[in-house]
């Protein structure tokens, strides 16, 4: 059984990275012509792959019996974002994705070791080269 704070850890990191603005770029209707089509298709699956990972922190915490929270609606200030081109969008991907990078490094800090920390550590990670990718990409 997880315990009430860890619980709560991994309960708001679902809700936080789930609402990332990656993941509304994932599904938002982002202009792109021909020579940046590549480059919007490449964040389209950094954004599916980080939503794999965060499907796999759900069935975690579904098999802990921990209930999953309301995630609730993107921040209604990301809809300005709509039909912008890519190239427009990579600093506010990159900036968004480092400050979740140095949020998730933090609640791992908190956690102690076990399968709770492993699947943090996991997101970290993952979050770690999309990061890297998407600095690389805005070059």
């Amino acid at each position: 059984m997880i315990e009430l704070l860890t619980r709560d850890t991994l309960t708001d990191i679902y809700r936080r990275e789930r609402l990332s603005f990656l993941q509304y770029v994932r599904q938002a209707a982002a202009y792109a012509g021909t020579a940046d089509r590549a480059v919007l298709e490449r964040v389209r699956e950094l954004g599916a792959v980080e939503a794999a990972a965060l499907d796999g922190l759900a069935d975690y915490l579904d098999r802990n019996h921990v209930s999953l929270p309301h995630v609730g609606a993107f921040p209604t200030a990301f809809t300005n974002y709509n039909f912008v081109a890519v190239r427009k969008l990579l600093p506010q991907l990159v900036e968004d994705e480092a400050r979740g990078l140095a949020a998730l490094e933090r609640d791992v800090a908190r956690l102690a070791p076990g399968e709770s920390r492993t699947w943090v550590e996991k997101l970290v990670e993952s979050k770690r080269m999309h990061l890297t990718e998407l600095v690389k990409i805005r070059q």
